[in-house]
């Protein structure tokens, strides 16, 4: 199963909600808890800045998975943070497993470097241990924990903060 791997365009809002929003209602890979709508998803890619994207994985025709790379939230009142990116995954459930999140990340890291990105970030749910894997076969590292980050109605959960370096030098 080789995907096509492109860049979202405001016309995929509904299928890149549905993906995302299949996840969500999963209620155990992400944080997020509340659905997107088209609308909402089309505002979204819309609004992305020339140092974001929005990637997606097509397989026969159809949206299975995305991957946004955005400037870490900081970036925006400082440089100093400037060269750190942030990422986030999210893949139909019938469809992990295939390369797919590798294929996504591959053309995320290319992106990056363009950008001038020297590192990337991320917050995994600490019991993900399926992102943690997939994250840790990308080159991504552990440097963290924040205790009960995450609350969700029924439990709380820790995070795991992992970085990678896109240069040789850390």
């Amino acid at each position: 199963m080789e995907p096509i791997i492109r860049k979202a365009a405001p016309d995929d809002a509904e299928p890149v909600a549905s993906v995302i929003n299949s996840v969500i209602l999963e209620a155990r890979y992400t944080a997020l808890t509340n659905p997107f709508t088209e609308n909402e998803e089309r505002a979204f890619i819309e609004g992305l800045c020339p140092r974001s994207a929005m990637f997606v994985a097509e397989v026969n025709s159809n949206i299975v998975g995305i991957q946004v790379i955005e400037p870490d939230g900081l970036a925006r009142y400082t440089d100093s943070m400037r060269h750190i990116a942030t990422i986030g995954t999210w893949i139909q459930a019938n469809y992990r497993g295939y390369s797919i999140g590798r294929s996504l990340a591959e053309t995320s890291f290319i992106f990056a470097k363009t950008k001038n990105y020297e590192k990337i970030s991320i917050q995994v749910i600490a019991d993900n241990t399926r992102a943690l894997r997939f994250y840790g076969n990308l080159g991504f590292e552990k440097i963290g924990v924040a205790k009960k980050h995450v609350k969700f109605e029924d439990r709380s959960c820790d995070v795991f903060y992992l970085e990678k370096f896109l240069t040789e030098d850390p």
